[in-house]
């Protein structure tokens, strides 16, 4: 009879400590609002062919920002949907922009295979902080933002987006 309650006891400790491991874990997942980002627009980062890019021509329009990387299997799942959504919005005024947390070196292999519609530039490391700073709450990709034209972020997601979500949220903001 003690061994029974003293098993019941440990497995409840157990659990109870599971499930709190488990809400922390949901709880850091949901990104943080982030009220203008304004400054974002004030950055350059290379394309594939290593020539800078502007991100000043993106501002004042809807900018569907994504981050992700080469080794990343959710990030390079999302990205085929990524270009069919870019290819139905862009011209409906939301432009569709890929931010590559990782090397040049890494980047121009893989796209030596693969191409996508929309533009893809390099940030390096560098993502990782710039993610953070558009809301992210973990240092995890893919990491997919939604900014108006007034410069503030309305549609966050942490993780695989698919094209049917994009499409909801292109909806409800035009």
């Amino acid at each position: 009879m003690m061994k029974a309650r003293r098993a019941l006891i440990v497995i409840s400790v157990m659990a109870t400590g599971l499930l709190a491991g488990i809400g922390i874990g949901v709880w850091r997942m949901v990104p943080e609002p982030v009220p203008d980002v304004g400054w974002f627009y004030d950055l350059s980062f290379p394309n594939r062919e290593g020539r800078p890019v502007a991100l000043e021509g993106y501002r004042g329009e809807y900018t569907l920002v994504n981050f992700w990387a080469t080794w990343c299997p959710p990030c390079i799942e999302e990205m085929p949907e990524l270009s069919v959504f870019h290819d139905k919005w862009s011209s409906k005024g939301i432009k569709v922009l890929g931010l590559a947390v990782d090397s040049p070196s890494n980047v121009r292999e893989f796209l030596e295979e693969k191409n996508f519609s929309y533009p893809l530039l390099i940030t390096g490391a560098a993502g990782s902080e710039l993610a953070r700073r558009l809301g992210s709450s973990i240092d995890a990709l893919p990491y997919t933002v939604l900014v108006d034209p007034q410069g503030r972020v309305v549609r966050q997601k942490m993780g695989r987006i698919y094209e049917e979500e994009l499409s909801k949220w292109a909806e409800t903001v035009k």
